[in-house]
């Protein structure tokens, strides 16, 4: 897993037992917590603080991979008007 690296709908960007990293935008998740792009574009990670009720001073951090998908080119075709 490395950030700002391109990547094509379908390719594996984590392979993990346990849930280290969350599954965020654009990204899929499958049965056995292999998580991979939904769409082409660019990985991008983010990291969250977590407030549960652990002993204090516990800190909790989830990191989310999103993927920022590519800009659209002019692909849209008006089928019909209501």
């Amino acid at each position: 897993l490395e950030r700002r690296n391109f990547v094509h709908a379908g390719n594996i960007l984590a392979s993990q037992r346990l849930m280290r990293w969350q599954p965020g935008a654009h990204v899929g998740i499958g049965t056995n917590n292999t998580l991979y792009a939904l769409e082409d574009g660019i990985v991008s990670t983010e990291t969250f603080k977590v407030i549960t009720k652990l002993p204090t001073g516990t800190v909790l951090y989830k990191t989310f991979i999103n993927i920022v998908p590519n800009k659209q080119e002019g692909k849209f075709k008006l089928v019909g008007m209501f």
